[in-house]
């Protein structure tokens, strides 16, 4: 009878083992991606999407969209305000684990960084001019061929994107830029300033910058044009050597959100 149990209990011995190990593998993977997330998120001020309130903390339409995709198991990240132009360079030089949040995807960016899904896609562009450059702006048969003429003078935030297709109208203007680490709350005082004509925006920024400014928003005017180009998506934009595997679990996230909200408005 013994001869009979002992086998029996290296059976069962053995079959709890695997059970046991890939517990422990399971662990160990989990502390690893905790390891690997994101030192930091950074932010940078686009109103209504991103900015700091009152008490200094993270808010906008774009953020809390992250924050409820954000995984409940992993621990966000603080965020944090920080210049567009420093935190695109720490991520494509490889010099801090960050993300960055709320920025367009391009090829260039795309080859040195990981991306998430899209986050979030912004109101229809337009641009904000001042009331003079908008009279002239409107003569143009195109936004292609009015961004393209380099005789307005073009406000621009420093080593931002604009999109795929504005980044290109951009490179074949060439001239006639004005480029500034400025968020675009400043900017707008620089249009009324008169130190350029226009900037580009989208129409809900545009709608919140004039709204800050009060009647001194009587001097500026929202222009659209024929042609101009669809609204890019804003991604998180992440260190490559950051671990992919729990910026997957954001991308689910976002799926299960824009899943819950089309089964909403077709209810």
């Amino acid at each position: 009878m013994n001869r009979l149990l002992a086998p029996m209990l290296l059976l069962l011995a053995g079959l709890l083992r695997p059970t046991e190990v890939q517990a422990q593998v399971q662990v160990q993977m989990q502390v690893q991606v905790q390891v690997q997330v994101p030192r930091e998120l950074h932010y940078f001020d686009i109103p209504p999407m991103m900015y700091a309130d009152a008490q200094g903390r993270a808010a906008g339409t774009l953020v809390e969209r992250l924050r409820k995709v954000w995984p409940p198991e992993l621990p966000m990240p603080p965020l944090l305000l920080a210049p567009l132009k420093r935190s695109l360079q720490d991520i494509l030089q490889g010099a801090e684990p960050i993300c960055l949040v709320g920025v367009f995807k391009t090829a260039e960016r795309e080859g040195a960084a990981w991306f998430s899904s899209p986050i979030y896609r912004e109101s229809p562009s337009v641009f904000l001019a001042t009331r003079a450059a908008a009279i002239r702006m409107r003569k143009y048969p195109t936004a292609q061929a009015m961004v393209e003429d380099p005789s307005l003078r073009l406000l621009l935030t420093d080593g931002a994107s604009y999109g795929p297709q504005l980044d290109l109208w951009l490179r074949q203007r060439g001239t006639g830029m004005l480029r500034v680490s400025a968020p675009p709350a400043r900017q707008i005082h620089m249009l009324l300033r008169g130190h350029a004509d226009f900037m580009f925006t989208d129409l809900d920024e545009a709608e919140h910058l004039l709204k800050d400014v009060g009647t001194a928003a009587r001097s500026l005017e929202v222009v659209m044009l024929p042609g101009m180009v669809e609204s890019p998506t804003r991604h998180l934009m992440c260190q490559r050597d950051l671990d992919r595997r729990w910026l997957d679990t954001v991308d689910e996230g976002l799926r299960q959100l824009d899943a819950a909200g089309a089964g909403a408005a077709g209810s």
